[in-house]
């Protein structure tokens, strides 16, 4: 689903920004580590990448918008940027320590393109031990 012009304008906000990292981010990643192989999915305009790339492991994320994409490569040259859909991803099972996915949800334009969006995210998930304070068993 396309963004008008004040979802645009928000999205690339200072405002939007210093709450995302400063609130927003913090509170929702307390207890995922960010070690290893981490993939975002949607990351638009790379408010919550800047934040994810400055934790720790390796970063992977994929970008619908062709010209979104293009602007995150520029940006962080140090991870891996992919065009395409999180519901179609092009990586093997269990590649990923992390999978993550902030406000973009609302872009995706059916409940059942969610749902492979989500399958998709627990497909490339690795696998471990609830004992290692992971969700996936």
């Amino acid at each position: 689903m396309a963004m008008n012009a004040v979802h645009r304008r928000l999205c690339q906000s200072d405002g939007w920004a210093t709450r995302m990292r400063s609130r927003v981010l913090p509170w929702a990643m307390r207890d995922v580590p960010l070690t290893g192989n981490v993939l975002e999915l949607g990351p638009g305009y790379g408010v919550t990448t800047r934040w994810l790339a400055g934790h720790g492991g390796r970063m992977t994320a994929v970008e619908v918008d062709p010209a979104l994409a293009a602007d995150l490569r520029d940006q962080f040259p140090a991870v891996d940027v992919r065009e395409g859909d999180g519901a179609a991803l092009p990586f093997e099972d269990e590649t990923f320590d992390a999978v993550v996915c902030f406000t973009m949800l609302h872009h995706v334009p059916s409940p059942e393109h969610q749902d492979r969006l989500f399958a998709e995210a627990a497909r490339v998930l690795r696998r471990v031990g609830c004992s290692r304070g992971r969700t996936v068993c």
